[in-house]
């Protein structure tokens, strides 16, 4: 065993000369020469080989089992109280350990204690360290809005033109009635009046690198639904609240006749009023433009839902539209289908004739296209996105919209 020892430690110095070298080279050529590299892989061959010997002869001296308790042995503290490890501690060294786990001699350490390597060592760069994080499925995206305003309506497909108009009649004056015999007849009055408009255009686009949408398989898709919704976003904002100024449309609730309150009592609820405006809205449209929907925010549709009867006292029995057991959301009040919508004002309350008394004009659907030709996109490799639809509106009975501006 002596000579083994002895073969480490003579082998040590050699090393840390070698190390000191390499360092050196590195620090003054950016690299280290080989004739050095291969030095220091034949010393630490050799301190491999000699390590072995010393484990070989370790084994065969402790051949015999023994407790602690049977040779009054106790190897931690014979460790910590021996020579070797006390110099390892005063000079940074590290101990060799044999397969047995007991340590025979302490050499140099030629790292230093200062390059323990850890999870995070070498980072430059996020936050995970070198190892592998595990990527969750799916792609979590901020929430959406539900849209459903075009479902109520009526959609034409426009081919040609940007520009369209239509006869709205203004009034209808019904003076039929019998007649005296050989009296002058009744005499009714009708008005039309001619109403024009241009589709608009509604867009918006994103930059993205070539390299994202190459390497990245699932960015394409997702650009591509991300725009498509604020399209439509934008869509249902302006067909029920586009102020006809600039390239806006002019919206729903722009041309609809202000809610009269002509029924109102005190103490009307919610649902009493909108009762009442399904009755304006279909004073005024008659049976053609009779109401076929009712557009909530979602504050005032619950605040509806939670309405209950007077049994026991006021708000105090039980609910009369909303089902806390089955939590099924108001669908349909007064016989007419509701859309909850995010896109008109809570307080505010819109009822009227969706799919008779308007009209949407599609001139070009929503598409996605890709250009590198914007700016100087080409040489900096980066693409253009671009989301864009073309749509009009066509009111023809405004007064079959009733708009609650406060509800």
């Amino acid at each position: 065993m002596e000579q083994e020892l002895k073969a480490l430690t003579e082998l040590v110095p050699e090393l840390s000369t070698f190390m000191a070298k390499a360092k050196e080279e590195l620090k003054s050529l950016g690299e280290t020469k080989t004739e050095t590299t291969e030095a220091i892989g034949k010393i630490q061959t050799k301190l491999d080989e000699a390590q072995k010997q010393l484990d070989a002869v370790d084994l065969k001296v402790n051949e015999k089992r023994f407790t602690f308790e049977e040779d009054g042995l106790n190897v931690g503290r014979d460790f910590v109280e021996s020579d070797d490890f006390k110099a390892m501690k005063a000079s940074d060294y590290v101990a060799l350990r044999s397969k047995d786990g007991r340590f025979r001699k302490a050499l140099p350490s030629l790292f230093g204690r200062k390059s323990t390597i850890t999870n995070t060592s070498g980072l430059t760069q996020g936050t995970t360290g070198i190892t592998m994080p595990m990527r969750l499925p799916g792609i979590q995206v901020v929430a959406q809005q539900a849209l459903r305003i075009r479902d109520l309506m009526n959609t034409r497909q426009m081919t040609t033109g940007n520009a369209f108009d239509y006869v709205q009649q203004l009034t209808r004056t019904n003076n039929a009635s019998p007649q005296v015999e050989t009296s002058p007849k009744a005499e009714s009055t009708y008005t039309w009046n001619s109403i024009s408009d241009t589709v608009k255009t509604i867009a918006h686009f994103v930059n993205v690198s070539r390299q994202a949408l190459d390497d990245v398989p699932w960015l394409q898709n997702m650009l591509n639904s991300e725009l498509t919704y604020g399209l439509k976003v934008k869509e249902e904002t302006e067909i029920l609240s586009g102020d006809a100024l600039g390239q806006h449309m002019n919206g729903i609730i722009k041309q609809a006749t202000a809610y009269a309150g002509t029924y109102d009592v005190a103490g009307d609820t919610k649902l009493d009023k909108l009762r009442k405006m399904k009755l304006q809205a279909r004073l005024a449209g008659l049976a053609t433009f009779a109401p076929d929907g009712i557009v909530l925010n979602p504050v005032d549709l619950m605040k509806i839902e939670t309405i209950k009867d007077e049994t026991g006292g006021a708000n105090k029995g039980r609910y009369i539209i909303g089902d806390p057991r089955g939590g099924t959301a108001a669908t349909l009040l007064w016989g007419l289908p509701v859309v909850e919508s995010d896109s008109i004002a809570a307080g505010t309350a819109l009822i009227g004739a969706f799919g008779t008394a308007a009209e949407l004009i599609d001139r070009m659907a929503a598409m996605i296209e890709l250009s590198y030709e914007n700016g100087s996109n080409f040489t900096n490799n980066i693409v253009t996105v671009l989301s864009e639809e073309r749509l009009g509106l066509a009111v023809f009975r405004p007064g079959a919209f009733i708009y609650a501006s406060s509800f």
